[in-house]
């Protein structure tokens, strides 16, 4: 507690003593026990801290279930923060759609952490302001655990952005998407490595990509 707080109510309670040392009435005895209640509860009812992560949206991804609403929150958002918080940095690849993939080697044969950093990038820049209507749904989950520490997510998945780049219309995007995921030392689970599968006519996200890793 703050010094100066102390030292009012500690003047203003050796005062109160005098008043009682006089021959204190009823009704000053009672004046004294309430202020004597307040005092201790200016003391000991201190503020717990505010949680950081309060304001950002994330929880601690302790379950993969926890992962990956954390990264949906992220991606209709085009939060960075927390969309980066869902990736193991360091380990992080991205596999294309395979026959997109055939036709892009030079950008797709090695998409790591900061390739994946210069995409979400210019998507934000082009999808600014952030439409309230973006959103990621997956369907058709299946998980497969190898051991505690490392399991494989896959899913349908149906995603809307939209953006403000005239050149590319795509706004909705699906197909099927592979994770591979492992917990981390703090107990959290992240992504280590995506693949990307096109399964309709319907744009998918390696197409996404491709066009605004360099729009």
């Amino acid at each position: 507690m703050n010094r100066s707080i102390v030292e009012f109510y500690g003047e203003k309670f050796n005062t109160f003593v005098l008043f009682m040392q006089k021959g204190p009435s009823i009704s000053l005895f009672i004046s004294g026990i309430l202020f004597v209640l307040f005092f201790l509860s200016a003391c000991f009812n201190e503020r717990s801290p505010k949680n950081p992560e309060e304001n950002t949206g994330w929880i601690s991804p302790t379950e993969p279930n926890i992962l990956l609403e954390n990264l949906k929150k992220a991606v209709s958002t085009l939060d960075f923060n927390n969309y980066r918080r869902c990736f193991s940095v360091e380990k992080f690849t991205f596999k294309a759609d395979q026959t997109i993939a055939a036709n892009n080697l030079g950008l797709f044969s090695n998409w790591i952490w900061d390739t994946e950093t210069q995409f979400f990038n210019n998507l934000r820049q082009a999808s600014t302001p952030i439409n309230g209507n973006n959103s990621l749904n997956f369907s058709n989950n299946r998980f497969i655990n190898f051991n505690p520490d490392s399991l494989e997510f896959t899913a349908d998945y149906n995603l809307s952005l939209y953006h403000q780049d005239t050149s590319f219309k795509a706004v909705n995007f699906s197909g099927l998407l592979s994770f591979q995921m492992k917990r981390n030392r703090q107990n959290e689970w992240q992504i280590i490595t995506w693949q990307d599968n096109k399964t309709k006519l319907t744009a998918c996200w390696t197409e996404l990509k491709q066009h605004f890793f360099a729009p």
